[in-house]
């Protein structure tokens, strides 16, 4: 299946550090002072490909998917999701986080240097990955997400702005988790997206 599988990309950018590093998040007013809004909505939401399940979000953040198994499968544990916009991945110590400009870094484990890699960018619908020379790499259109020109599965129920939001959050952290741990160089699996 492959559709978050996308280790060759996010394996350059965890291994080898082809994107820019984070800069400091800043310092300021403290978050008991103003109200800071969530910036993933964490409400259930499934991802079916031709009626099959392959990914869900549950209201407390965890996440499950097919990930390299065929849809109608049993699915796994996968990142947690957290409505600050934090990621926590199934393996390797390796967290990721989204900012307030839509920007996705994942943040090594403890003395990785540099310790923070720009994954991509959320803008709109759409996830860009850091260095692609594609204006998107994931997008969502109508209760379609689609992960390349020729690769989509659907959102189930009422489709709003922030669930679509959510969704390419959720596509960002399985494409990072499942590049955690896969040998550098590997090649796409059959069945995903080039980008």
């Amino acid at each position: 299946m492959g559709r978050f599988e996308h280790g060759f990309v996010v394996m350059t950018l965890v291994t080898i550090g082809c994107a820019r590093s984070a800069p400091t998040p800043s310092q300021g007013v403290s978050s008991s002072s103003v109200a800071v809004a969530p910036r993933v909505d964490l409400h259930p939401l499934t991802l079916s490909f031709r009626g099959q399940p392959i990914a869900r979000l549950f209201a407390d953040g965890r996440t499950e998917s097919a990930g390299p198994n065929a849809p109608g499968t049993v699915l796994v544990p996968g990142p947690t999701l957290h409505a600050d916009g934090t990621m926590v991945m199934t393996k390797g110590g390796v967290t990721a986080r989204l900012d307030d400009r839509g920007d996705i870094y994942v943040v090594g484990p403890a003395g990785a240097s540099p310790r923070e890699q720009l994954f991509g960018r959320i803008v709109g619908d759409e996830l860009a990955f850091a260095g692609s020379d594609r204006p998107w790499s994931v997008r969502v259109r109508g209760n379609l997400i689609e992960f390349g020109p020729d690769n989509s599965s659907q959102i189930d129920g009422d489709v709003t702005p922030s669930m679509r939001h959510t969704a390419l959050v959720m596509a960002a952290a399985f494409y990072i988790d499942g590049a955690i741990g896969a040998p550098q160089g590997a090649h796409r699996p059959t069945g995903s997206t080039p980008d």
